[in-house]
Formats: C-alpha cells, structure tokens, sequence
C-alpha cells in the first residue's frame, strides 16, 4: 500500500487554517498539573507491541486509532494490527479510538458518507472483539471539514486532528491539536514540553510505528522512552485522550 498524501497546495493549507479555527465543540481547558497523551495512528502492529510495552514501562497508557478496514494488511508504517492486538490492548487499559474504516481523507468526501464510515469501523471493532465503542476520533490525515466537525456523533467526546499545539485554555474538542512524532515537528514537541508544563497544558503526540528503525512516519522506540521520562521529571500525568478530559477543571 502506497502512502496517501493530502493536498499542499495554497488554497488547500488556508482551507486546514479556516476549519482549525472554526470551533465546533468550544471549550475551555485547565488542569492541574500538565498532560500528555501519546496516540497511535492507523495502527501497526509495532505500536500494539513496542508502543505499549514502553508505554506500560512507565506505567502509562496510550491511545490507538484504528482502522478495522486496514487490519491485518501491509501498509507505509508495517503490518497493521490484528484482532488479538485490539483485544490485547483493550484488556491492559489503553483506549482505543476511531480512524473511520475505510482511511479516506475525510475532507474528501461528503459528510453523510464519511458518518457511515465511522459506523462501520465502530461494528467492525465491535465484530473483533472490542466491547466498548470508541469515545475519541482521529482524522485520517488529520483531514477535517467544518461541516463534518459539526456533524460528529455524540459518543465522540473528541477528535484529533494532526495541527501542532497546545490544549490549554481556548480549544475545540472537535479538532484538538497535536505534534507529530516524527521528523522536525517531533523536536518542536521536545522543546515545548517544559513551557506546556509551566502552563498545565495538554500536550498530544501521535505517530504511527514504534521501531528501532522505524518508517518515515514511525517513532524510534528509544525517542519514545526518552519522551516519557522527560515528561515523568516534568510531573505531567500521562493519560489517554478520554482519561485527560475527564481532568479537565470546572
């Protein structure tokens, strides 16, 4: 499978620009102490194996994205994950999250089709073994609309999109915004870890394979394991999506 890449050109980045700031699920974020959630898009099965052991290691959980449509195929970042991963990972605490079925880029296609999409993965995870459905989405791509971002199901608490940031104060849990975990946005997120952490800011990272060598879009198992020790020295609360909303202060 080869991978996708969305449009760069100038319409299309101002297009990403105007529908990051349209919020269609306000709100305002505060917590007590600084956050961070490490997200796993796609997923492969690397990250169901080395992301989560390291995760566990320091006695963290993350977040797995999946999408049932691209189970157990090869794809840019690796083999992707099996039912016994789903299931695995369900069982050990980590949450996992919706990434559609099919992985088109949502901004693509009209909204109602990309809602039956959703559904679709949601009874296929179910098919697999999941027992809960997915309370967070992300984009495939990172790639949203504002008409879709309004049209989102109640049982999504959130959705991720793949903008940098931070989610402290001013937010939309419609497109929560994010660092890569690879290539220079990944050294960005190193270097705002402390002041995020001087602002009880919630920071959210997402990669895709976790190897010692891994893909362009993958995580080197030990920038990961540095991550989380940095953010440990740094008293933030490593938490999945779900579990760091429901920090969120009054």
């Amino acid at each position: 499978m080869e991978a996708y890449s969305p449009p760069r050109h100038l319409l299309a980045k101002v297009q990403r620009r105007l529908t990051q700031r349209r919020a269609a699920r306000p709100a305002t974020l505060h917590f007590e102490q600084p956050i961070l959630s490490i997200t796993f898009d796609d997923f492969p099965a690397s990250a169901a194996r080395e992301g989560a052991q390291i995760l566990e290691s320091h006695g963290a959980r993350g977040v797995f994205y999946a999408a049932a449509g691209l189970a157990e195929q090869d794809g840019p970042s690796g083999r992707n994950f099996s039912a016994a991963d789903l299931k695995r990972l369900a069982a050990a605490g980590h949450e996992i999250g919706c990434h559609s079925y099919a992985h088109n880029d949502c901004a693509k296609r009209p909204v109602f089709e990309t809602l039956q999409d959703f559904a679709k993965n949601r009874d296929a995870l179910t098919a697999m073994g999941l027992t809960e459905a997915a309370r967070s989405l992300a984009y495939p791509y990172g790639e949203t609309t504002s008409a879709l971002k309004r049209s989102l199901p109640p049982r999504f608490s959130s959705a991720r999109g793949v903008m940098p940031g931070l989610n402290v104060g001013p937010a939309d849990l419609a497109q929560l915004r994010a660092y890569a975990m690879f290539g220079e946005p990944f050294a960005a997120m190193r270097r705002e870890l402390k002041q995020a952490a001087r602002r009880n800011a919630w920071v959210i990272g997402f990669t895709h394979d976790v190897a010692d060598a891994p893909s362009p879009w993958g995580t080197r198992s030990a920038e990961l394991d540095a991550l989380l020790r940095m953010a440990r020295d740094l008293d933030y609360l490593i938490l999945p999506v779900s579990a760091a909303l429901e920090r969120r202060l009054p």
